[in-house]
This record gives C-alpha cells, structure tokens and sequence, in this order.
C-alpha cells in the first residue's frame, strides 16, 4: 500500500471514532459507544455530525507539525546553538540550518494529511446529495467546514511542497482495490492552486450569509469548529501568497492582492471580532474562544493538552538553569513557571527578546529571560511562557491547557497593513500596525514614541514582519512570512525576504555583546557565538524553500518526482 494513497482503514478509523461525541465538554475524545460500518454509516444527520467532530480530533493532531515545523522552525528566529541554556540538545538542528535533503527531509508523505483528507471526501461524497438532514441549512454549514478544511491541508502542502498529489475522491472506500491504478504523480502548481481555491469558492457558497460560531448550536465550543471566518482568513491567506510568491508554474498573480485584502476585511467587519484589551488574557484557560480568536485546537486538562509549550521551557532535574542563572529581578532561578516535567528541545535567539521594547507587555507574557548576572546583563538565553496552561490544584504543577489558536484577528490586521504597503498606502500600514501596538504597549502607549510613522516599502515591510514576530511566537507564522514578503513591490523571484539580511531577526537591532548566544556555562568560560544579521537562505540555495521528498517517498510511487532541485542534492 502506498503511503499517498487514501485506504478505506483511515476512513473507517475516523468514523469509527465519531460515534458517541456529542458531549459539550469532552467531545473530541469520547469512546465509541455503538459500532458502525461502512453499509450502515452514512445514514443519519447525527452520524455526519459525529464525523465531522472525528475530523476536527484528527485535525488538532497536527498541532505541532502546523505551528512549529511548517510554519516557524526554518524561519531565523531560532537559535543556531546545538544545545539550549538550560543544557540540553536542541532539535531540528538541520532545518534551523536550511540543510534539507532527500535524506534530510524534515517531514514525510507530504506532511501525512491524506487521512484528514480522505475522510475530507469521504465526507463530501456521502453527504453532498444526503436527504437526511433536518435542515438545509446545517448539511450546507458541514459542507463549508469540510470544502474550506480540505482547502487548507492543501495550502499546508502548497506551501511546502508547490504541485502535490490531488486525491479528491475516495477511490478505495468506493470499491477500487487495483493498487496499479492509485499511484497518482503531483499536479503541476498551478493546478495545486486553481484546487484550494475552487474548494474555497465551495466552501464559501455553502456556507452563505452564515457569519456565526455556533455550529449545530455548540456555542461552548464554537471556535473548535472550523467556519466561514476560517475560510476566509484562509482565502486571505491564499491570494496574499498567490498574489507576492512564484511557485513552479504558478506566476505571481498581482489582481490576488485586491481579493485577499477584501476577504481580510469581511474577516475584521463581519464576524464580531475585537481585540482583547490584555495581550495576555487571549491565552488564559479562563478566557479561551476569546473575542480575538477565529478558530483554534481544543486543549483541556481532562482530555488532550497543547503539545507545544513543554518543549519551550526548563527541567527543574535535568536542567543547568535552576539554582545556577538568574531572573530579572536579580533572585537565584527557583523554578518560576512552576512546571514540573519538561525538557527545553526548542529555543528562541536572544536577539529576538532583545527585539521588544521594555514597556511592550508582551515580551514579558511571551518569554521569561534568564541571566548570567545577578544585575541581569548578560543574557544567557529565554524559556517561552506564552500560553502555558494553568497550575493543576493537585500537584501544584503546571498543565498545558491553553488553546492553541490558527487564526486570530491580529492576523487579519496585519496582513492588510502588508497589503496596503503593496498598494503604497502608507496611513493604512500605519494604521494597521498601530491597532496592534496600542494593545500590546497598553498603559505604556505613547503614539509619539511607540507609533509606526510609515517609510519605505521594505522599511514598511521589515516594521510589519517584526511587528509579527512579536505578536505570533509560536503560532506558525514566521518562515511563511520571510517565504511572501519582499524588499520590492514587484516581489520577483529572489525579492522576498529569506534571501535578504532584512529577513533576519536581529535586523535594525544594534549588536552588542549582551546579545549573543551564550552555553549554560559562565560567560567567561563559554566562547559565545557572533549573532551575524545575514540572509537565511542563500540565493544559490533557493530551491530548498519548498521541501524534499524522501527516499522512502519517492520508491512507494513510482509517478512521484522529486522537488525541483533537490535531484542533484547533497546526500
């Protein structure tokens, strides 16, 4: 069987796991309470419904690889040390460096979404001509969620990969066994993109005038499910790229740039949404499906927990950091974050901290740095404590219960102040950027100082990128950012920002010793490394921002080639 294939096991394991998850509270973990199979599936409202929250579980097990992989590893705001300060090795020391191989390939399978997608068709297919529904108006909403998930795994691997396979119909589950005829080579780019946005297109006219988060009246988990403010962050999302990045034989399409910017501003006028007054308070247990957030994965204490934050931060066993460096305060490091295991395997560069201004609140919400010094100079390194979970009252440990969000208002706002710097609209970039400082500086914001006046094109965009990093640590944003933005407004091939040292984090910060990247060790013991504000990507290296396939990839279809580029690759 050929791991790019769409086999009726994954399909009958996803419905399988729909039954019985009606539950308000805990309804993306439940048992099975009866059995279903595939002659007695498919049959009632509450069995389609049951799917789709299989779908979204199966979805939220992609967490990690969406925020932290795809979206934020290769994107220069990682240290470049092999081993973090709190003395453990750090993982994915090959894409931190862009060192991308058919034998490095990072991720397999195209990143392993053909079972979301399978069960994406499988759906389409049993319910598109279904009459069992009580209301047309709800089979409609399912079938918008499911046209604008399959558009995003799509995107996912657009992104990734350029021209991907498309398997949008459920071959094997209507009886086709013949493996001969299941291989499927990758369409052509432009064919990859014409697909994501024609589902979007699906997903939109299904779901209507439909502008709330309430499906099938579950308003306590609302923002679980995907909806039309989903599709249309993610349309946004999809003709912004389209419109500033070349893939294979997909030319940039610059007309994008005006749809993109209307689907952004349906997304910030039609939904409801506003920004919380507190940058922390979006991440807080107690205020989850926030007025902020469009769509996010379910994390509880009793069921599934945020896989992202334990790798962020120190062992209070293990680690080099408790009893041995120093907070900001100038106390001795006793465990501040109150987090029991965990194991640091990721880490932000220093430069990054040092990006914040002291008075912007969310430096202090996003990491706790740790120091060398007791007068708190000499930067050893920073843990994340962004969305951290809460303290579980059995242990008095930490939990990591916090939703972790895909989609959030200030995503909207900000790619409109990129949109508006491609159409030279500087009091749109400087609004735009504003909405977010004003919330993020709070009591300390002062327009005269702390404002975004508009410059150049690239000063605008760097002001909009940095502006990013600040606001979405952790939430898969910033490798696609240096992929789409650019020194240019003509966006050519090599414009965009991962070939130019403006894509660098450290960029427009002064240098200084305080700044580098330090070992657990003490400073005058350690041999520190330079922080060089150079390109993240070579321009002879341009190929690797898609990504590989592997060996194994490549020998279980045989109509499958290999990334452009990656042919003739160092193995």
């Amino acid at each position: 069987m050929k791991k790019n294939k769409l086999y009726t096991f994954v399909s009958a394991a996803v419905v399988a796991a729909s039954m019985g998850m009606t539950s308000c509270s805990d309804w993306l973990d439940l048992a099975p309470i009866d059995y279903y199979g595939a002659g007695n599936f498919w049959q009632t409202e509450s069995q389609a419904i049951g799917n789709l929250h299989a779908q979204m579980s199966q979805l939220r097990n992609f967490n990690f690889q969406i925020n932290i992989t795809y979206g934020e590893i290769r994107g220069g705001a990682y240290t470049q040390q092999a081993g973090g300060s709190d003395g453990a090795s750090l993982n994915s020391q090959y894409l931190r460096d862009q060192n991308l191989s058919q034998t490095n390939y990072g991720v397999s399978n195209f990143g392993g979404y053909w079972g979301l997608i399978s069960a994406a068709n499988l759906f389409i297919y049993n319910v598109e001509n279904a009459t069992y529904f009580d209301s047309e108006d709800t089979k409609n909403y399912c079938l918008g969620m499911v046209y604008g998930m399959r558009a995003y795994y799509y995107f996912l691997m657009y992104r990734a990969y350029g021209g991907v396979p498309l398997r949008l119909t459920p071959d094997v589950e209507n009886g086709n066994y013949d493996q001969s005829t299941l291989y499927m080579g990758r369409a052509k780019a432009s064919e990859t993109l014409a697909q994501i946005k024609a589902d979007i297109a699906k997903s939109l006219e299904y779901f209507g005038n439909q502008t709330s988060f309430n499906f099938n009246g579950d308003s306590k988990n609302a923002k679980y499910y995907w909806s039309k403010a989903a599709t249309e962050m993610l349309a946004g999302e999809v003709y912004l790229w389209s419109a500033k990045v070349a893939t294979g034989d997909q030319a940039i399409i610059p007309s994008d740039l005006a749809t993109a910017k209307t689907y952004f501003q349906n997304v910030v006028n039609n939904y409801g949404l506003s920004l919380q007054n507190n940058f922390a308070d979006v991440f807080s247990v107690n205020n989850e499906q926030n007025s902020e957030i469009i769509f996010a994965f379910d994390a509880d204490e009793t069921e599934v927990t945020n896989d992202i934050p334990s790798s962020y931060v120190y062992g209070i066993v293990t680690g080099y950091t408790i009893g041995a460096a120093y907070e900001s305060n100038g106390n001795l490091w006793d465990n501040p974050l109150d987090v029991a295991s965990a194991v640091q395997r990721y880490q932000f560069t220093n430069a990054l901290w040092y990006q914040y201004d002291a008075e912007d609140t969310r430096r202090d919400a996003t990491f706790i740095a740790s120091w060398h010094d007791q007068a708190a100079t000499q930067l050893r390194g920073t843990f994340v404590c962004k969305n951290l979970g809460s303290i579980r009252e059995s242990t008095g440990y930490r939990c990591y219960n916090g939703d972790q969000p895909l989609y959030r208002l200030p995503l909207a706002y900000l790619s409109l102040a990129e949109i508006a710097n491609m159409e030279g609209d500087g009091a749109n970039v400087e609004k735009y950027v504003n909405l977010i400082r004003e919330r993020a500086y709070g009591d300390n914001w002062d327009p005269s100082i702390y404002g975004y006046t508009a410059g150049s094109f690239v000063e605008n965009e760097v002001a909009i990128l940095h502006e990013k990093d600040k606001e979405f640590v952790q939430e898969g944003q910033r490798w696609y950012d240096v992929r789409r933005m650019s020194v240019s407004a003509a966006c050519g091939e090599l414009d965009h920002l991962v070939f130019h040292k403006e894509g660098h984090i450290a960029y427009g910060l002064e240098i200084t010793e305080n700044m580098k990247e330090l070992s657990p060790n003490k400073w005058e013991e350690s041999t520190p490394p330079e922080i060089v504000v150079e390109p993240i990507l070579s321009e002879d290296l341009a190929y690797r921002v898609l990504w590989p396939l592997s060996t194994s990839d490549l020998s279980n279809d045989p109509l499958l080639e290999q990334t452009p580029g990656y042919e003739m690759s160092e193995e």
